[in-house]
């Protein structure tokens, strides 16, 4: 037995929905021998509700070929497309597989890679040009001689540094080069150089700069969220958009509540 206990229940789960497929199969049989047309009718569609319920647990590499057999079988007999002979014909050539399936899923499966998805999307959008212009204003900024203060300077050089170290990194540490970033902006580096008039030209770009790398920032979390969505829902069945969360953050740090649709955000500094 597994230990994750996520993983126990899913299969206990499964295990149920199995047996009454199992059960409700058995009905059907019965009856497909008497004479009741009603009867068979409702019985097929039994089998059909029970067949669905455990397919749509399912992911599709997981699904039998004799219950997806099964579920279609039913349907047809169900809707008049087929007789009771090719339905019973069916449910005999099959009867080993349906009653004595063993639920076996592979543990060892393919892990969801979020970082590459990210990385795909960050390499063909324009984070990596606006970082390195970002990287170059402030460098410009930190050498114009204007700044006199040893503490701006000691702080511009940890934020350079950390930029160029972090832009090529993880969502992670994008994320967290992003906050930094806007955080020292905010707090501390607007407040202070905007008193400096001869810098007023690279403020200015600079302002630009990060109001474009939101934007691009913003539509690249979007991306990959519906990304991972499309491929989670896929492979996961009972996960969907209501209760997969992504997170990401806007230029002041704060989670986005990410949209079907990109969507400007507000970028006043």
């Amino acid at each position: 037995m597994n230990n994750n206990e996520s993983v126990n229940f899913f299969i206990r789960f499964v295990t149920e929905k199995y047996n009454s497929v199992v059960s409700a199969t058995d009905l059907l049989v019965r009856s497909l021998s008497g004479e009741k047309a009603q009867d068979k009718k409702e019985k097929a569609l039994a089998v059909n509700n029970s067949t669905g319920d455990l397919l749509s647990a399912l992911a599709k590499n997981d699904q039998p070929v004799w219950l997806t057999g099964l579920n279609q079988h039913t349907r047809s007999y169900a809707e008049g497309r087929s007789t009771s002979y090719h339905l019973m014909q069916f449910i005999l050539e099959n009867r080993v597989n349906i009653t004595t399936h063993s639920w076996v899923f592979d543990q060892k499966s393919e892990a969801f890679d979020f970082d590459s998805v990210f990385e795909r999307y960050r390499s063909e959008s324009r984070l990596p040009e606006l970082f390195d212009e970002i990287v170059r204003i402030l460098e410009e900024i930190q050498n114009s001689g204007e700044v006199d203060s040893v503490t701006m300077m000691s702080a511009l050089g940890k934020v350079i540094a950390t930029l160029k170290k972090s832009k090529d990194g993880s969502y992670f540490s994008v994320n967290s080069a992003w906050s930094f970033l806007v955080s020292f902006l905010q707090n501390y580096m607007w407040a202070e150089l905007i008193k400096l008039p001869v810098l007023g030209t690279a403020m200015e770009a600079l302002k630009q700069t990060i109001e474009q790398t939101n934007q691009e920032m913003f539509k690249v979390h979007t991306e990959v969220q519906n990304e991972m969505q499309r491929t989670v829902e896929e492979q996961v069945k009972g996960l969907n958009r209501s209760n997969f969360k992504f997170i990401g953050y806007d230029k002041n740090g704060h989670n986005l509540e990410i949209s079907s649709e990109v969507k400007a955000l507000s970028t006043t500094v």
